[in-house]
């Protein structure tokens, strides 16, 4: 049985991978007579801009979010009524969480908006209100940290350093009851799965497919992307030492 799965399997990635490269091909075929080249240029303010938004819209979230949690955590230590005492613990933690989340999101959307905005004036010369917008957006993503480290202090009862450790973040982490910290190990499990067979290969294609349109190989795109999923398998060798002695 385990022999025709993992024929079948090999079947699949050779189907695909064939598919995969008579699409690239026919693209490519069809893109060259009619000089079909993407314009990288016209793109980047646009993701600027895009980011400085998603950036925007994750600070308001984050603020809500951990008032929330805030608001609920007060209510769970005045409250004497279980039910209801279960009900704010829950959502509690649950707003906390979100506002983690929202938090982490909206600091890559402001980092590449300014990245992006201050490349666009220093390489290409072009002045754009999105990187001060970007700075501002950036100032605000830290007081949202701040506010975050703020609140998990209060809810979680534990002191996280605004520049954490690996060390602090693990003495954080055990800091969890036993179910919690059981499903953040699945969760990362999933999110290492997803990243190692389906996030980082999708990559790999998508960069050859803007390689094709811009007319240009991208080289650094390749060698960060094949750092990473090198990075996240080697990182497996501690664990591998530790725990097998």
């Amino acid at each position: 049985m385990k022999k025709k799965r993992g024929l079948l399997l090999f079947l699949m990635s050779v189907v695909s991978g064939a598919f995969l490269y008579i699409f690239v091909d026919m693209l490519k075929a069809g893109a060259e007579p009619h000089g079909i080249m993407l314009d990288v240029k016209v793109l980047l303010p646009w993701i600027s801009a895009i980011g400085l938004l998603l950036g925007f819209v994750g600070i308001l979230l984050t603020f809500n979010f951990l008032k929330k949690s805030r608001k609920f955590h007060s209510l769970y230590q005045e409250e004497i009524d279980d039910d209801l005492n279960e009900t704010y613990y829950v959502q509690m933690y649950r707003n906390l969480e979100f506002g983690t989340i929202t938090s982490n999101i909206t600091s890559v959307a402001i980092l590449l908006a300014l990245v992006i905005s201050g490349s666009e004036v220093i390489v290409l010369d072009i002045s754009h209100i999105t990187l001060s917008l970007s700075f501002l957006g950036l100032v605000l993503v830290l007081n949202a940290q701040k506010y975050l480290f703020k609140t998990i202090a209060i809810v979680r009862q534990f002191d996280l350093a605004f520049f954490s450790t690996p060390k602090d973040v693990m003495d954080f982490i055990n800091s969890y009851d036993e179910g919690e910290r059981q499903a953040n190990l699945e969760q990362s499990f999933r999110i290492l799965f997803q990243l190692h067979q389906y996030v980082l290969p999708t990559l790999y294609f998508l960069i050859a497919l803007f390689s094709l349109l811009t007319g240009e190989i991208q080289l650094l795109a390749f060698v960060l992307v094949g750092a990473i999923h090198v990075y996240i398998n080697v990182m497996q060798l501690p664990m591998v030492k530790r725990y097998f002695k």
